[in-house]
């Protein structure tokens, strides 16, 4: 008999050890990779293209105007403008038709809108609709393969102090993740002498660089939180993120917009292209 049980027990000893602990026991699995597995593909770098004047630019200053005029009388009268200039920033795709929202700061001007997914994959994009108080701004692809439907969540539900994931392109680095928490809500965030003010702005602590701008600030739900903005300068950890109402907001009036009721809309508030 106690033969029997001290087999036993050296079998199930051995089992014990055999046996591979699954994923979902293990502590690494947490609600931040979820979100980031889930939901990373669904963010995408956004690559432009635009022409614009010398004069535009304030390195040039005075000397931009002589610039261009020497390019003109050199190339003809046909030769607009002779730089292009290239930038990066970051989009969501936000349901399977190919709809990505990102800043209308990224796009700004842009002549061509490359859009890179999350497996390299690279399509040209279309910019429909610019709202530029808000800067926002959405650009349609054709997907190349399938993309779920993104939930933006509403604004007063959105907590202070909740985990937040950003995902983005800070600095051409591809799907780069930060997390922290929601700082504070309803912020205003701009420049008064330069007559830009936005408000109702969602305050993170989570990381965002030069490149994360229009990439996704999501909760541990997976929800769209907001669109990711700009920091403060002279600051450490305070970012900002327009906040997904007003991401469904322009959404919806694209689509109203699209179904021919233009008249139910302001055409101060949005253009659409």
């Amino acid at each position: 008999m106690r033969k029997e049980l001290f087999c036993s027990f050296v079998v199930c000893v051995a089992l014990s050890f055999s046996v591979p602990m699954g994923d979902a026991s293990s502590k690494r699995e947490s609600s931040v990779v979820e979100v980031v597995r889930d939901w990373g593909p669904s963010v995408v770098n956004i690559g432009t293209e635009k022409v614009v004047l010398l004069r535009q630019q304030p390195f040039w200053r005075g000397y931009g105007h002589q610039y261009d005029a020497a390019f003109q009388n050199f190339f003809g009268s046909q030769m607009v403008s002779p730089v292009k200039v290239k930038s990066i920033g970051s989009g969501v795709i936000l349901d399977p038709t190919g709809l990505i929202v990102t800043n209308a700061h990224v796009v700004n001007m842009a002549s061509r809108v490359y859009v890179t997914l999350s497996d390299g994959t690279s399509v040209e994009g279309t910019i429909i609709v610019v709202d530029q108080p808000d800067d926002l701004a959405l650009v349609k692809i054709e997907p190349p393969q399938s993309f779920k439907n993104l939930k933006l969540i509403d604004s007063k539900d959105v907590l202070v102090g909740e985990t937040v994931i950003a995902i983005g392109n800070p600095l051409g680095l591809e799907n780069s993740v930060s997390a922290g928490v929601v700082s504070g809500k309803k912020r205003v965030f701009g420049n008064p002498q330069m007559g830009i003010i936005m408000r109702d702005l969602i305050q993170t602590d989570a990381a965002i660089n030069a490149g994360n701008s229009g990439g996704a600030l999501l909760n541990l739900d997976g929800e769209l939180v907001g669109v990711n903005l700009a920091v403060a300068q002279n600051a450490v950890n305070i970012g900002f993120a327009v906040s997904a109402d007003k991401i469904k907001a322009l959404v919806a009036q694209y689509h109203v917009r699209q179904n021919g009721k233009e008249k139910q809309l302001s055409s101060a508030r949005i253009s659409v292209q």
